[in-house]
């Protein structure tokens, strides 16, 4: 989605009460697997008659080629040890992490 598409005042990117994951480094680099938001995203969806259903609190994104996660931040107080999990691999792997207010601010700016 390009932002001239979608406007620059009314960026709906995410929701302001997602964090979100970014697919790329602190130092810019992207990450690698490809299927890692497939991968962290299937850490709650639910397979039934053939279809992969993604959880409300975890889906996938893609901004300008680049693929994210995002996370409601209500998980955190519902399911506490998945979102220790999430912010944990993000960690470990030096991703981005955002919240959606920032995530847009950044948006606008490229």
């Amino acid at each position: 989605m390009d932002i001239d598409e979608i406007g620059t005042d009314n960026l709906e990117l995410c929701y302001l009460d997602e964090i979100i994951i970014e697919g790329q480094s602190v130092s810019g680099k992207k990450f690698r697997p490809s299927d890692w938001v497939d991968r962290l995203c299937g850490v709650l969806a639910n397979f039934e008659q053939h279809k992969v259903f993604y959880s409300p609190f975890l889906r996938p994104m893609m901004f300008k080629n680049m693929q994210c996660v995002a996370v409601k931040r209500q998980l955190e107080e519902l399911f506490p040890d998945v979102f220790i999990y999430l912010m944990q691999f993000a960690r470990d792997n030096q991703l981005v992490v955002t919240d959606c207010a920032n995530f847009k601010l950044k948006a606008k700016a490229e």
